[in-house]
């Protein structure tokens, strides 16, 4: 009786309704970014013009895509399905890999965050004319190996946080894997410090106001531009052609950022709100909201994953040439 106590597995909430919204919707947008970002890296990384100018962000932005969708089939849409075929086999497998796969997802979607902060605010140095553009465009490489870096930094840790146990009364039933927090994460000041003020800050709200911040100075920007559009229409001869095709190739380059940022902004609202409500009244959340909670957090990855594969139809719209 001790035993079967010990081995007891209680299905989470909605699992139906999660197997349809994660498994299969999930799974088919998913498919359908890892295909366009594969495609978009090959185009960006086999041309040497988008390595050395502003493309090389979003070179960068597809290989984290990539990985951040390929990570949500491995790891949302498998957990679910276990879940809801009560498969013991399928826990199994989730188990063996779940921890280095959640490592990569974390650093690839901070990484991708970072990164989107950093072209924005070469768009927001160039729409504004500022000052630091130079200094910008000089140190793109730089600037996106910190970036990168930042997000090892802040995420990679997750790697040494969770202990995978093996339950042998248990095997062959679901509670036969099971996982925990390592006894440090919440015995030290590693979780009040690092976990909760550091990453809360320098991943989530920070980005989210940062580039909240960016993109409505740029579109504030373009608006009185165009509305002054109008005095280059006097200009003349091949030069002013020029100018006029390198004006018009750079707002393109900023509308698609705009838009970029546009969608992460959407697609991590939610995520902002949950941080919030978490630390805020946890209790309350847990309790009373549990169904909502469970739909939410997987709301949380289908954006993440959604924005990452509407990168290829915001390029097709907003640089055409590209």
């Amino acid at each position: 009786q001790e035993e079967d106590y010990e081995c007891f597995y209680e299905s989470p909430p909605l699992t139906t309704a999660r197997f349809w919204l994660v498994t299969v919707f999930g799974s088919a947008i998913s498919f359908v970014s890892i295909v366009e970002n594969l495609m978009l890296f090959f185009v960006f990384a086999t041309r040497k013009a988008h390595r050395n100018n502003h493309n090389m962000y979003l070179l960068l932005l597809a290989f984290f895509d990539f990985f951040v969708s390929l990570a949500y089939i491995l790891l949302m849409s498998v957990n679910v399905l276990s879940d809801y075929l009560l498969s013991p086999a399928l826990v199994g497998l989730w188990f063996s890999y779940m921890v280095p796969m959640i490592t990569i997802s974390h650093i690839a979607m901070s990484s991708a965050s970072f990164l989107i902060i950093a072209a924005s605010f070469e768009r927001y140095c160039l729409t504004t004319s500022s000052r630091a553009l130079r200094f910008a465009q000089r140190n793109r490489p730089k600037i996106a190996l910190f970036a990168i870096g930042l997000g090892i930094i802040s995420k990679g840790s997750i790697y040494f946080e969770f202990e995978i146990t093996h339950h042998e009364n248990c095997t062959g039933q679901m509670t036969e894997w099971q996982m925990r927090y390592h006894s440090f994460v919440f015995d030290t000041p590693y979780h009040t410090i690092w976990r909760f003020w550091y990453r809360n800050f320098v991943t989530i709200f920070a980005p989210f106001f940062i580039l909240a911040f960016l993109n409505a100075r740029i579109v504030a920007t373009l608006s009185l531009t165009n509305s002054n559009g109008g005095v280059f229409a006097h200009l003349a001869g091949n030069l002013a052609m020029e100018q006029a095709r390198r004006k018009a190739t750079a707002r393109a380059a900023t509308r698609t950022m705009v838009a970029v940022t546009c969608c992460y902004l959407i697609s991590n609202i939610v995520n902002v709100i949950l941080t919030i409500w978490e630390h805020v009244d946890k209790q309350t959340l847990f309790q009373d909201y549990l169904n909502f909670y469970a739909i939410a957090v997987d709301m949380v990855s289908l954006l993440t994953t959604l924005a990452c594969a509407c990168r290829l139809p915001i390029y097709l719209y907003c640089q055409v040439n590209l």
